[in-house]
């Protein structure tokens, strides 16, 4: 039982009885609580709202799976192009073969001309597993339509930025992913470009190591620019940037033809989401909160950063929901 299970339970269980006591003392002539009815009313309510926010965040929510649809213009492009980006899958712990699964049948009802993985495909937290075996499902998706996929910083390991000495991180299994996927006829993009014909137009993808990861960040005073060393963006093409991180953007070289379109992943939307108060968990990313979901725009660049599907540190969502996201651009 992991840290975020024993919360929920031990909170829920706390709960329950403390509503019992509040009930018990409510009735009894002369108790505090028996004087201040309505204050053991708000108080029951408080409780009972706490446990079933609980069960949705821990029992529901991540293994709900949405789809949110998002538009982009453009004069590049002449007939709508369907995008679909996934991110965090994250099998391991939390998520194995069977999501993965109920992930490709609900891509499929997208019908998207293009998919993207925008890495930390699995989870590398504590579990011996070869995880990436639970992804063998993607292999009904090779061959229908084009997809490519980048590394995150699960695959490396690699749990902070904080943690930049090799000792502090946990196994690398990113050759055990690439093999998996080479299997499964998935290619991927590091620090590599990509061009193909889509509706009769061409759309370019640059797909960038993840930057906590020495191929693009030395550790010795290197800058995650070297990941972008191999862009060569093509201004009359519609271009792409594929980073795991947003943060990717704040490295992107200045001298060069800028992406019509920046996606990521990596922030789970912070996974628990509070209104009015915004993401709670911390990604370790340097932009701002609003970049953490949704489309925004850097510097005029939009970047849209997917909420994920997977979990890290618990399988616990609340108010961030698994979603695919859909990018259409027009």
């Amino acid at each position: 039982m992991n840290f975020y299970s024993i919360i929920i339970y031990g909170y829920s269980i706390l709960a329950i009885f403390l509503i019992y006591i509040i009930s018990r003392d409510s009735k009894k002539e002369g108790s505090f609580l028996n004087s201040k009815k309505p204050l053991s009313i708000i108080l029951r309510i408080i409780l009972g709202i706490g446990i079933l926010m609980a069960i949705e965040a821990y029992f529901i929510e991540p293994n709900l799976l949405l789809v949110k649809n998002t538009g982009i213009e453009s004069g590049k492009i002449s007939n709508p192009i369907k995008i679909a980006l996934i991110t965090d899958i994250q099998v391991g712990n939390h998520k194995k073969e069977k999501f993965v699964q109920k992930l490709v049948q609900k891509i499929n009802t997208t019908e998207p001309d293009l998919i993207l993985l925008g890495g930390d495909l699995i989870d590398n937290e504590g579990n011996f597993d070869n995880e990436e075996v639970y992804l063998e499902p993607l292999k009904e998706l090779v061959g229908k339509y084009p997809i490519y996929y980048i590394l995150g910083n699960h695959e490396y390991g690699i749990g902070s930025y904080l943690q930049n000495h090799p000792s502090k991180h946990t196994a690398d299994k990113s050759e055990w992913l690439i093999t998996k996927m080479e299997e499964l006829g998935i290619p991927l993009l590091r620090n590599t470009l990509d061009c193909l014909e889509i509706k009769n137009k061409n759309i370019c993808i640059f797909g960038i190591d993840d930057i906590w990861h020495s191929l693009c960040h030395s550790r010795e005073g290197g800058n995650p620019g070297n990941c972008f060393g191999n862009i060569n963006f093509n201004k009359n093409i519609f271009n792409i940037l594929l980073t795991h991180n947003p943060d990717g953007i704040l490295y992107y070289p200045k001298d060069t033809i800028q992406p019509d379109l920046v996606l990521a992943g990596h922030t789970h939307g912070g996974q628990i989401y509070i209104p009015f108060i915004g993401p709670l968990g911390d990604p370790d990313v340097k932009l701002n909160k609003k970049y953490w979901r949704g489309l925004n725009y850097y510097n005029g660049i939009p970047i849209l950063t997917s909420v994920g599907v997977g979990e890290s540190g618990g399988k616990i969502r609340l108010f961030t929901p698994p979603t695919i996201d859909i990018i259409t651009i027009n």
